[in-house]
């Protein structure tokens, strides 16, 4: 049995509206929420990247956006004036699905609890695949610092403060590493190692930028 033309062009018409009306409703959303924005582009295309790897089992990437717990206004920011945490997101959505926990970005993370986290995350794993773990747990702590900042919930002393507590455990885990591996191969050297924080606050004025 034969289709005519026009029947058949009609039904291709719908299949293809059927495929794009919720890419092109997704797409309006998004364009809506990144007008709003000082880096429109930016946040526009940070959204469409999250959206596309965005995991099918988690909450609607629209509804963690408006329901933020510092803010919708604060997250976008964030994406607007940070490349490196917006790749950050796009790289490992699941970090955004991380900050939206309440108990996660409401209140500063002290040192015991930032370690304590790495800890039940990397287990003994932690200098695998050249500290693969230990690079995810840092991206995740510097992602919470700065939308804490740009949210105006922590102060600046906090801010260089967890920045340096970061620093501090990075440091430390890698150290401790290569001390008990290089031990382990030539044994204990006849001096030992010291690492010096120097600075202002003790070496616990860190911020964004240092090196």
């Amino acid at each position: 049995m034969s289709i005519p033309f026009n029947r058949l062009r009609e039904l291709v018409f719908q299949a293809n509206s059927n495929d794009l009306w919720p890419m092109l409703r997704s797409d309006h959303w998004i364009r809506q929420k990144a007008a709003g924005s000082i880096n429109p582009a930016q946040v526009e295309t940070v959204l469409i990247q999250l959206s596309e790897h965005w995991p099918e089992t988690a909450q609607p990437l629209a509804e963690i956006v408006e329901q933020f717990p510092l803010g919708e206004a604060a997250l976008l920011h964030l994406l607007a004036v940070s490349s490196i945490c917006a790749a950050r997101l796009t790289h490992d959505p699941d970090i955004l699905l991380w900050l939206c926990q309440p108990q996660i970005c409401a209140a500063p993370r002290g040192y015991a609890e930032m370690l304590g986290y790495l800890q039940r995350s990397a287990g003994n794993s932690i200098a695998d695949q050249g500290f693969s773990a230990l690079r995810l747990w840092k991206g995740r702590e510097m992602t919470r610092i700065a939308v804490r900042e740009l949210a105006n919930v922590a102060s600046l002393e906090e801010t260089t403060g967890e920045l340096s507590q970061v620093a501090e455990i990075c440091i430390r885990n890698v150290f401790e590493h290569w001390n008990a591996e290089l031990r382990q191969q030539y044994g204990s050297p006849k001096a030992e190692f010291a690492i010096l924080a120097l600075g202002k606050l003790g070496g616990g004025e860190l911020n964004h930028s240092s090196d």
